[in-house]
């Protein structure tokens, strides 16, 4: 077998399910297996796994375990000569696996690998490619040094914005959304640390493998859709949450007094970034997740429309129109449909015209229409 994809899911059924069709039409040419593990979501995601996607292995969590744990469930089961973790809030093109698993199998000293990721509003996503959370590292971006020298070797080491997001490159550190590993690797270094429940599980793993003579890969030739906010709310709770767990991999691997000075940074951080998250989720929760409000036309596709009926039921809420090319268009909501517009063409689309439009993917079969126009917050699901 191929591959196996594993998904933990958690209180994000929509977007589970739109991720789940993009992964099964990304496994039409290899042979794969598909595990969910959702940890006792209350939103009915198991039960929506088992009703519609009858070929995953599904595996339901009475309790939360943890990130961590639950991916590690499914990899004891795994049988993929390459196992990839992925978030319940991403869309794959029906290439990614082909790609990634090419590469892969090309390159003898790859043990693990990203990739370029965009957010839902079609904006690069610079967690892409990621160093080491050293001291110094944790300083520059904690400071905003590194968010004023983005491209600098000195300053930008974190997100190492020195390196092109348009280029392959060895990186030292994978993102916890995407990340490919050869099974053969992952048996020689072990799994994801279960003393992280959430946050910091996928730098402790890409640091491992880099430790056992390993290369980590950052794979520009494919792109996903992550929207973020789905599977994690950047709130307050959050950013302690993921710079404590910093702080666990410093005394982890680090000496004790390197892993205090990162201590004592991280810290600082903490409480600067927990202010900063508070202000800015508070701004963008006021500003409501609506095409109505903020894009009132919905933009299709004239190759591909939205059956009759559907679109006159639209017509009833919403402006609704035709285009032939969006770069005519000056705002607007596009929609794409899935089962018609092939999921790499609507990846392409957002990467293309960014920021200019919102964005919403119409499941023809659930009849709800959903996105996100914001990493920070929860996107948008309407039901049709």
């Amino acid at each position: 077998m191929d591959l196996s994809v594993v998904i933990v899911s958690y209180n994000a059924v929509d977007f589970l399910r739109l991720t789940l069709n993009s992964v099964f039409a990304a496994c039409t040419t290899i042979t794969a297996e598909v595990f969910v593990v959702d940890n006792n979501s209350s939103d009915g995601a198991a039960a929506m796994v088992a009703k519609e996607f009858p070929a995953c292995k599904l595996i339901a969590n009475q309790v939360n375990p943890g990130f961590a744990k639950a991916n590690n469930q499914a990899i004891r089961k795994a049988h993929g000569k390459y196992i990839l973790i992925l978030n319940p809030d991403t869309v794959v093109a029906e290439d990614t696996f082909t790609k990634t698993i090419a590469f892969m199998q090309n390159t003898k000293d790859a043990g693990g690998m990203g990739i370029r990721m965009i957010d839902g509003s079609g904006l690069f996503l610079p967690e892409s490619k990621r160093g080491v959370p050293s001291p110094w590292t944790a300083l520059t971006k904690m400071s905003g040094l590194a968010a004023l020298f983005p491209t600098s070797k000195i300053f930008a080491e974190y997100h190492k914005g020195y390196l092109s997001p348009n280029k392959n490159s060895k990186i030292e550190v994978l993102a916890g959304a995407f990340m490919l590993f050869k099974k053969s690797v992952l048996d020689k270094v072990g799994l994801l640390d279960e003393d992280f429940f959430m946050y910091g599980e996928d730098i402790d793993l890409s640091y491992r493998v880099t430790k056992h003579a390993y290369a980590n890969y950052y794979f520009s030739e494919s792109s996903i859709i992550h929207f973020k906010g789905e599977s994690t709310i950047k709130d307050k709770t959050y950013v302690n949450r993921f710079y404590k767990a910093m702080v666990q991999f410093a005394h982890k691997h680090f000496s004790k007094s390197y892993g205090i000075v990162l201590k004592v940074f991280i810290y600082l951080g903490v409480f600067v970034a927990s202010a900063l998250s508070t202000f800015k989720h508070a701004l963008l929760k006021n500003k409501a997740q609506n095409p109505v409000a903020n894009q009132p036309t919905l933009l299709f596709l004239h190759n591909y429309p939205a059956p009759e009926d559907l679109m006159q039921q639209l017509e009833k809420k919403f402006v609704v129109k035709t285009i032939t090319d969006p770069a005519m268009e000056q705002q607007g909501t596009l929609v794409f449909v899935q089962g018609l517009m092939p999921y790499k063409q609507m990846i392409k689309t957002m990467d293309t015209y960014k920021c200019k439009f919102n964005y919403r993917f119409l499941d023809l079969q659930a009849k709800v229409m959903l996105g996100s126009d914001n990493k920070l917050i929860q996107g948008q699901t309407i039901a049709l």
